[in-house]
């Protein structure tokens, strides 16, 4: 396809030849064969050049909503090709770059940053190969159906003043409870069976008692938290967004306190996460499908004595004992 300027120069060849036909000047002829040789060179430099490259596409399996996501591009190229321009993203998110030489053997690396706007799934492509030829007479095009996916995870925060706040009692009593659970207490001392470690013989009250005891112990257990993400159906996308980001921020903010703690929801079933990259992927993904918050806080309280930290744009309750709500923020 003529670019701009390589219609301006058909025109004048255009022109040239009408006018030589009419007076017959043989260097009008010449002049309208120089041009019409710089249109054919043009055109046909701008489809070799698409046509001798070859594009692969390196790019992450997650990203974050909001970051730039790093799209790296291998350009090679079987001939030397001037002047490319590759394209790649998703609809709403096309970046491009020129890539002034590619020379055979040795591929030029382009890195495009698209950044997607919100959580989700993500299909990159096609991949597209661009040039406007040695003169910028024409364009040509060239497009890879290549696909690729990426999982872009919600963003997350640190907690606000007065979310840090609220919620302090509760991951600091977490925590105590998650520490103490790595070693075991001392509860009591009984007398030495056989098969008992001498090493957990407490030879004072064995001195006084004039036979072998050996301490006991014990490994108290304590519930933890489940920061509980709200999926009512009848909440609006944009909504939902809201909170998983701030249940996101939530389980980050658990995990770095050293708290036992899982991400829980009510869909079908009871959902439950506790990994960080699992419950991450996701909440990347996952659409209001739950019953109403009370329904499903009443149905999860049965599945679990954890303490609930309930991420909600719902009102303040009246929730069942041993919940703490937060709006996101």
């Amino acid at each position: 396809m003529p670019t701009r300027e390589g219609t301006v120069l058909l025109g004048v060849a255009a022109s040239f030849f009408l006018l030589a036909t009419n007076v017959m000047a043989g260097l009008l002829f010449v002049l309208d064969a120089v041009v019409l040789g710089v249109l054919v060179t043009g055109a046909a430099g701008a489809v070799a050049a698409t046509r001798r490259v070859h594009v692969r596409r390196r790019v992450p399996r997650r990203g974050v909503e909001g970051m730039p996501l790093p799209v790296r591009l291998d350009v090679e190229a079987r001939r030397r090709a001037r002047f490319v321009v590759v394209e790649d993203g998703w609809p709403g998110a096309r970046c491009a770059a020129l890539v002034p030489d590619v020379e055979p053997g040795r591929p030029a690396v382009v890195t495009l940053a698209p950044v997607p706007a919100r959580r989700g799934q993500y299909w990159l492509g096609p991949l597209v190969v661009r040039s406007r030829g040695p003169f910028g007479l024409f364009a040509a095009r060239r497009r890879a159906d290549a696909f690729a996916c990426v999982l872009v995870w919600p963003a997350w925060r640190p907690l606000p003043p007065e979310v840090t706040e609220r919620l302090t009692p509760v991951l600091e009593t977490a925590a105590r409870a998650a520490r103490t659970r790595q070693v075991e207490e001392f509860h009591s001392v009984r007398d030495y069976r056989p098969g008992d470690s001498l090493a957990h013989v407490h030879w004072r009250s064995s001195v006084r008692r004039g036979a072998l005891v050996v301490r006991e112990f014990e490994r108290p257990e304590a519930p933890g938290v489940a920061v509980v993400v709200d999926l009512d159906r009848g909440q609006p996308a944009d909504v939902l967004d809201a909170v998983v980001r701030a249940a996101a921020s939530l389980f980050r903010a658990a995990l770095d306190a050293r708290v036992d703690v899982v991400l829980m929801a009510w869909a079908d079933a009871p959902v439950i996460h506790r990994s960080w990259e699992d419950a991450m992927d996701w909440l990347a993904v996952v659409q209001p499908q739950g019953p109403p918050l009370p329904e499903a806080l009443a149905r999860l309280r049965g599945a679990t004595d954890r303490h609930l930290v309930v991420v909600t744009a719902a009102g303040s309750g009246p929730w069942p004992a041993g919940c703490t709500w937060v709006r996101p923020w």
